[in-house]
């Protein structure tokens, strides 16, 4: 019965208010997902009212403008204060609520004027201040080219078939153009602009400048995306993704902190530079980071930063840091040292607090590094003894370790429950080290897989935080990272790191998704964010006469291409394969001077065309028999020799 009532409904319309209702259709269809629910409830109303209600007076229309007023001030309820007043946002939301309710009763009344057939295009542009994700920009090109299609539709007065092939024509022949403009008119640089499409801003778990060893400690198992990083060529090795955040120094019991700001120290990163820091030219790299929002203030690097970008800043341990937290996305151009070496003018305060430790806190640990002293009395020795002591003490890794005893961490963690994570054998490792008189120190950061890579581009992961270990030995600070001492994983954190496996079906999931990240990133990278700055660059390579042959080719074979799909989406199809083949052959009798007169049948053409010419009756005949035979027959083969003998004839020259 409704499905009756809506085809009533289709019939009872004209054709221009289906046509808006189809762009209507489309184009709310993200706004619905951000719409408050009484706004929701209106518009169902009035969907309902459009599809059952074929006469709508103006009773109708007063009671559904009061619903719609009440709707919106039940939608913004609460938003109208001081500070959502200062917002765009809000604005822009209210004019979207105004706009659906003026809507709303336009096409209630049935009527079409000027304001309805625009409102489509301005609700479109409305949406980008809401929708912030790559897929949004692909759905916005659909948008544009539905909106195209039924405006074509519209007046062409044709099938939705032939004016759809019409707007693909368009749209191919506008490809070039699009692109020439995209890449070569003028950019205006925003600094501070907070629209478009930057991805979204959900809240992503960032270093405080803390390590916590209790409930709080540094596990966050989600897959949620925290930085993804595009390098010149390819993706350093394993051991070299370590990208730093927050350097600690003062063991709190229960947690990590930084130096106190009272230590004052002079730092100058050219200064290392100068100074052997860089052994070879080969050992830095170059690289683009976007890091999602954090609301903290670390801006992530590989292990070690050499400079900071624009806006942030670097201090004495490489951290890279902003004034502000990070509530936007950030993209920026990093610069590292992958095989460095540095700490030659490290000041004694700093020292003093890299060797702070309470012996007392860890009797078994002491009395272990004692040993380690009087067997070891070189640095570097007494470092490789420690690390066998990590080795052979028969850790294992755990994502879910039984709790320490924290007045006693390391004692407890190496001798007792022999089970946790990074933050556990970095604390450990730490104190120890000190406890052997090695000053020491954690590093919280990330550590990336190469296995979360494609060609050149890597994802970070909440999943990857970690925590490592610098020492100090000889006048240089050495990273080690002691949690690839454990022996074994336990079997619950085998499983949870199992579904990373390639090995499995899962495993080819996760190679498809992260091409799709790959070109997710591109498009973000050479599209989204195609800067001024970015354009001086490309258009400064044009003067390099090998990228601008390729890219000259490149635009022409766009061009050709563009053409050759207007030409195939523009040309009239056959009705059938008989038709199809036969027009070859009409081709070639026109080029000759030979059409089918009004009331001419195919025969007395045919006849008419062997007659000037003898040599052709034989095979002009031969095809006339053939056709009529395919034509009134179902026989496949004789469409194969119809086929032939045209070919024959075309390829003949007389």
């Amino acid at each position: 019965m409704r499905f009756l009532k809506l085809w009533h409904y289709i019939e009872a319309n004209s054709r221009g208010l289906i046509l808006l209702d189809i762009a209507y259709f489309v184009v709310l269809t993200p706004l619905l997902l951000f719409v408050k629910a009484p706004m929701l409830l209106f518009l169902l109303l009035v969907a309902i009212l459009l599809i059952f209600k074929k006469r709508r007076g103006n009773i109708t229309l007063i009671v559904v403008a009061l619903l719609g007023f009440f709707a919106i001030f039940l939608s913004l309820y609460g938003a109208f204060n001081f500070l959502g007043l200062s917002r765009l946002k809000i604005f822009v939301e209210l004019i979207i609520y105004l706009l659906l309710l003026a809507v709303s009763l336009q096409r209630l009344s049935g009527k079409i004027n000027l304001y309805l057939l625009i409102s489509p295009a301005l609700l479109l542009a409305l949406s980008l201040f809401f929708f912030k994700s790559i897929f949004m920009l692909f759905y916005l090109i659909f948008e544009i080219f539905i909106l195209l299609w039924l405006i074509l539709s519209y007046f062409m007065q044709t099938s939705f078939i032939e004016s759809l092939k019409m707007a693909g024509s368009f749209f191919a022949l506008s490809l070039p153009w699009v692109v020439i403009l995209f890449i070569f008119f003028p950019r205006i640089s925003f600094e501070h602009a907070s629209y478009g499409f930057h991805g979204d801003n959900i809240r992503r778990t960032g270093h405080d400048g803390k390590m916590y060893l209790d409930t709080k400690a540094l596990l966050v198992p989600s897959n949620r995306i925290v930085m993804e990083v595009s390098f010149p060529k390819r993706v350093p090795a394993d051991n070299r993704l370590y990208f730093r955040g927050s350097v600690l120094y003062k063991n709190m019991i229960d947690h990590w902190e930084a130096l106190p700001h009272k230590i004052k120290r002079r730092f100058s990163p050219k200064h290392y530079l100068q100074n052997g820091m860089v052994q070879k030219e080969a050992d830095t790299i170059a690289y683009k980071v976007s890091l999602y929002p954090t609301f903290k203030t670390w801006l992530y690097q590989l292990d070690l930063p050499i400079e900071a970008p624009k806006g942030a800043r670097i201090d004495a341990d490489f951290e890279v840091k902003l004034s502000k937290p990070i509530s936007e996305v950030q993209h920026y151009e990093a610069g590292s040292v992958l095989n460095y070496r540095y700490g030659k003018y490290i000041s004694k305060d700093v020292l003093k607090y890299a060797l702070d430790v309470n012996a007392t806190r860890n009797p078994k640990s002491a009395k272990l590094a004692k040993e380690l002293i009087l067997d070891y009395p070189k640095a570097k020795e007494r470092l490789n003894a420690l690390l066998n002591i990590f080795k052979e003490a028969n850790l294992s890794y755990s994502l879910q370790p039984k709790p320490l005893d924290l007045n006693h961490s390391t004692d407890d963690f190496l001798f007792n429950k022999k089970e946790g994570y990074c933050v556990h054998f970095a604390n450990s490792f730490v104190t120890l080290a000190r406890l052997a008189k090695l000053p020491a120190r954690v590093v919280t950061g990330y550590k990336a897989k190469h296995s979360n890579s494609v060609k050149n581009y890597l994802v970070i992961r909440e999943k990857d935080a970690h925590a490592w270990t610098e020492i100090y030995i000889k006048e240089h600070w050495i990273r080690i990272d002691p949690t690839t001492t454990a022996k074994r994983i336990d079997i619950k954190s085998a499983k949870l790191l199992s579904k990373n496996s390639s090995n499995n079906i899962k495993g080819e999931l996760q190679t498809i998704n992260l091409y799709i990240l790959y070109w997710k990133y591109q498009i973000q990278s050479w599209i989204l964010n195609y800067s001024h700055f970015r354009q001086m660059k490309l258009l400064n390579s044009l003067k390099d006469r090998d990228f601008a042959l390729k890219f000259i080719s490149s635009l022409v074979g766009l061009i050709i291409f563009s053409i050759l799909l207007m030409i195939y989406l523009r040309r009239t199809p056959c009705p059938n394969k008989i038709s199809c083949l036969m027009a070859r052959l009409f081709k070639r009798l026109k080029k000759e001077g030979y059409t089918q007169k009004t009331g001419e049948t195919l025969h007395q053409l045919f006849s008419r065309y062997s007659s000037k010419d003898i040599r052709k009756i034989e095979d002009i005949q031969n095809i006339d028999r053939l056709y009529h035979q395919v034509r009134y027959s179902k026989e496949s083969y004789r469409f194969k020799n119809l086929r032939r003998a045209i070919l024959d004839f075309l390829r003949k020259k007389y």
